[in-house]
């Protein structure tokens, strides 16, 4: 990757700055900071995990569970709502949309 910002014109005689380049190029400075970071040998690369606290069920037996329900319903085209009111009363299953 090309600093740019380090570069020295031949007509000013000074570097750019990073400040000067990102807003012509109309990048933030976070995100070069960010890939400058990633770059460096001292960052551990971040796990994708999911946010917030962890299912009580897995996702693969949830959507199996309701699978189960949708095929035993007898109405078709049913919303999300009944199906999931009708997992956690009939199943004790408590999902969200």
């Amino acid at each position: 990757m090309v600093d740019i910002s380090r570069a020295i014109p031949v007509s000013a005689g000074k570097p750019f700055g990073l400040q000067r380049v990102c807003q012509v190029l109309g990048f933030l400075r976070s995100t070069i900071y960010a890939v400058r970071a990633r770059a460096s040998t001292n960052m551990t690369p971040m796990i994708q995990r999911r946010r917030g606290p962890r299912p009580k069920m897995p996702d693969p037996d949830l959507l199996k569970a309701i699978r189960d329900d949708l095929a035993a319903s007898p109405f078709s085209g049913e919303g999300h709502c009944k199906v999931l009111a009708r997992l956690r009363v009939v199943h004790d299953i408590r999902a969200e949309r």
